[in-house]
């Protein structure tokens, strides 16, 4: 019974954490198709763009594969020695378990010149249903205290979806937006964070798929 009551429990929790984030990104407005912006070891990022109320800004995607079921790539998500060896740009990181499907990660980035040292703070929240698992993640900044000269990031949204298909692979879709300012020009600071995410899903792959 108790069982019983907490997988209600993380389905409520699934659907409340769907509206929510429904209803946030239902206050910009998404114009034009996803586009394009690169491809490397079978990753494909896709930008589409955004407006709020303070903010223009796009909204990312990544599309890819990966050689293994989702059993086997969700604890790359919650444990901190698997986060460590994929999340290209971490320089610290710490992850405080909530339950089995709930946990908040705390990573400062270790960014390149001339991005100024930034962390951010997430919550995770793992839903699982018939044909699809997804990871809803969401900022979450004063769950761990502030570091001294370093800025945190406010505003966070991102959805992992995971498909398992019959041969055994798994697509992945990930979409991520944080209503952030820009500091730098964009062919400053797009070629960079591309080859992060691109690295880092690669890296992804590659532990998930060795396992």
């Amino acid at each position: 019974m108790i069982k019983q009551k907490a997988g209600f429990f993380m389905l409520f929790l699934c659907i409340v954490l769907s509206v929510y984030t429904n209803a946030k990104e239902n206050k910009t407005n998404e114009t034009g198709q996803w586009e394009l912006a690169r491809e490397s070891n079978d990753v494909s990022i896709y930008y589409r763009w955004i407006v709020n109320d303070t903010v223009k800004t796009r909204k990312m995607r990544a599309k890819f594969k990966i050689k293994a079921d989702v059993t086997e790539i969700l604890p790359q998500f919650s444990e901190v020695e698997n986060y460590y060896f994929w999340a290209v740009g971490i320089k610290k990181c710490e992850i405080k378990k909530l339950d089995e499907n709930s946990w908040v990660t705390y990573t400062l980035m270790d960014y390149p010149w001339p991005f100024k040292q930034k962390d951010l703070v997430t919550r995770y929240l793992v839903c699982t249903f018939s044909d699809e698992t997804t990871i809803s993640v969401y900022s979450e900044p004063d769950f761990f205290a502030k570091k001294d000269g370093v800025e945190r990031v406010q505003n966070y949204i991102g959805e992992w979806k995971f498909r398992t298909n019959k041969s055994g692979t798994t697509d992945v879709d990930y979409r991520v937006v944080s209503y952030v300012k820009r500091v730098f020009p964009r062919f400053i600071q797009d070629p960079v964070i591309r080859k992060l995410f691109i690295d880092s899903f690669h890296e992804l792959k590659l532990l998930a798929e060795a396992k």
